[in-house]
């Protein structure tokens, strides 16, 4: 076990000092809205993994410095420094201008804002991550297998086949990848069509008979010139040769029906442009095609991966359930309901014989947290934000959890209802507007 035991902190300290938390295996944080729980929690998350969850309105892990710049108290930065109860120090920093930096055992975090945010998910979402948590990853030959054969050359395309294990979580996120670049390839074909809507196709006997029209314009302009030399010099002996060019295109008559040279230049400049530009938005059209066609087919190689992914979840829930079930209070039950053919996962909570599937507020807070419990090993933290709990039933979560392996750090506007249980840390939170982070001592 591994767990976070004292925590220093200036995260969102107005006034850059530094707070000092105690913290046990399990931690209920009691404070008022605006005390300063979340530091705490954004400390400990950043300790343990260098990221925080749900920062800046945004529904996942951040660890970019540019936007954990918002947690900075002063222009000098701030940092955390988490000692573990093995003596073990796990640190965090950021200087303005410079990349976060994390130090010591590595943990991982999952809070209960993070698991609502998946349930209330696409379905891909929602697939990814419990596919990942329950089940384990499968051969690609086997995947073949269960593959309609008219899927297999868009599985070729994404995955090679070979005796490799594969996430199935991992290859949507490519097939996703791949339906992105068809995409664009397919919007930047149209985009050309577009572009080129006035460009008319060119044929092999329309070009052919461009240039045989330029090379007897060309001709005739020789044998215009060739014949005013003549008429200037008599004595040349040009006259057979000029007979044979009026020959040549056809008599007196159809010569004087070539259009001029700079004329036949411009038609055919036009024809070569046209024909180029035709031939272009041949390729263009084309590109579109196959792009459109290929998106279908990843499109359709998803919907079956998932399928595949659904019915996997749905043969490992029973042992699941049974899991989540032991963090909730006596007399309560998960519900997790996989529908294959929709491909949706819906949890619940049943009482007796009465399940209760649209939960809010603590009720599904306390469900949120049960499953991280089970999803969590010893080296992890549990994250269970404000959910409007009554101390009748933050009472009993904390009971149920008091089983948990990992770390629990559960925040409150209110203290549980009861005795204070011996398994538990509390600590009161206080900060006045504008005024230092204070903890103390919470317990009854």
């Amino acid at each position: 076990m591994s767990y976070i035991r004292t925590l220093q902190s200036n995260v969102k300290s107005p006034d850059g000092e530094s707070y000092s938390v105690d913290l046990g295996q399990y931690t209920i944080l009691i404070g008022s809205n605006e005390s300063g729980k979340s530091a705490i929690a954004e400390s400990a998350q950043l300790a343990r993994t260098g990221s925080a969850y749900g920062l800046l309105y945004r529904d996942k892990p951040i660890k970019d410095g540019t936007l954990l710049g918002a947690l900075m108290p002063t222009e000098e930065g701030c940092s955390v420094k988490a000692t573990l109860d093995s003596g073990e120090v796990c640190s965090w920093d950021l200087s303005p201008g410079k990349r976060p930096s994390r130090g010591g055992p590595n943990g991982s975090v999952l809070s209960v804002a993070e698991l609502h945010g998946i349930m209330s998910g696409s379905a891909e979402t929602q697939a990814k991550f419990f596919w990942r948590v329950l089940c384990k990853p499968v051969k690609v030959q086997e995947l073949l297998e269960k593959l309609p054969d008219d899927l297999h050359e868009a599985l070729v395309l994404v995955c090679p086949v070979d005796g490799r294990d594969i996430s199935l979580a991992d290859l949507i996120e490519k097939i996703g990848k791949f339906q992105r670049e068809q995409n664009s390839v397919a919007t930047a074909g149209r985009i050309a069509l577009e572009s080129l809507g006035g460009i008319r196709s060119i044929s092999d006997d329309e070009l052919e008979g461009a240039w045989s029209t330029l090379h007897r314009a060309m001709l005739r302009d020789v044998l215009r010139e060739l014949y005013s030399e003549y008429q200037a010099d008599p004595s040349l002996q040009a006259r057979e040769v000029l007979r044979h060019l009026v020959k040549m295109l056809g008599g007196e008559g159809a010569i004087t029906r070539i259009p001029e040279t700079k004329i036949v230049g411009g038609d055919l400049s036009e024809v070569l442009i046209n024909r180029r530009l035709s031939r272009a938005a041949v390729a263009a059209r084309r590109g579109e095609t196959q792009a459109v066609t290929l998106k279908e087919g990843l499109k359709k190689l998803k919907i079956a991966i998932l399928r595949i992914m659904f019915e996997a979840i749905d043969w490992a829930a029973d042992k699941f359930i049974d899991g989540v079930s032991e963090y909730l209070p006596g007399g309560e039950k998960l519900v997790f309901s996989v529908d294959i053919p929709s491909r949706t996962l819906s949890i619940g909570l049943k009482r007796g014989d009465v399940e209760y599937i649209a939960l809010s507020g603590s009720t599904e807070a306390r469900v949120l947290a049960a499953i991280a419990a089970t999803l969590s090993d010893e080296n992890d933290l549990v994250v269970v934000d404000d959910r409007m709990w009554d101390g009748a039933t933050l009472g009993k979560t904390l009971g149920a959890l008091e089983g948990a392996r990992c770390q629990v750090l559960v925040m409150s506007t209110i203290k549980p209802k009861g005795r204070r249980r011996a398994a538990w840390s509390y600590v009161e939170v206080n900060r006045e507007e504008g005024e230092p982070l204070s903890v103390e001592d919470g317990g009854e």
